[in-house]
């Protein structure tokens, strides 16, 4: 299925893309339908799931509070799934020349990280200092 795949892609990117937006798509109504049952009272998953502690990884990940439950962790994959959703139909429906409308959004993350970790080195040399004296 892979080479198939890989096949379209590289003949026709944009179906590609479309196809994987829709695939994203039923994701998006999964898990939408996973969490209003969870939420509503007296469901199956409503008792089987509405205590259950989000996993360590998925706090960590998702910089979720302590006490964050399965839920919470269902709600942050249900906004990744809707990200990837909108962003392969966008490139679907982009012309090949188009310029690309996240490179900008990535470059300030970038250079936003490149300052945090700057200030973190300048900090440290300057605990360093203290610790020389």
């Amino acid at each position: 299925m892979v080479p198939i795949l890989m096949g379209i892609y590289l003949v026709h990117p944009r179906s590609m893309h479309r196809f994987v937006g829709y695939l994203e798509e039923t994701a998006c109504h999964t898990y939408a339908s996973i969490i209003r049952h969870l939420e509503t009272p007296g469901t199956n998953l409503n008792v089987a799931w509405k205590d259950l502690p989000a996993p360590a990884i998925a706090r960590g990940y998702w910089k979720l509070p302590q006490d964050a439950k399965w839920v919470d962790t269902l709600k942050c994959m249900f906004a990744d799934e809707t990200h990837h959703r909108d962003v392969n139909h966008t490139f679907a429906s982009m012309k090949d020349d188009d310029p690309n409308p996240y490179v900008s959004k990535h470059r300030e993350d970038a250079a936003r990280a490149w300052r945090l970790l700057e200030n973190q080195d300048k900090a440290e040399a300057v605990s360093g200092l203290k610790d020389l004296k």
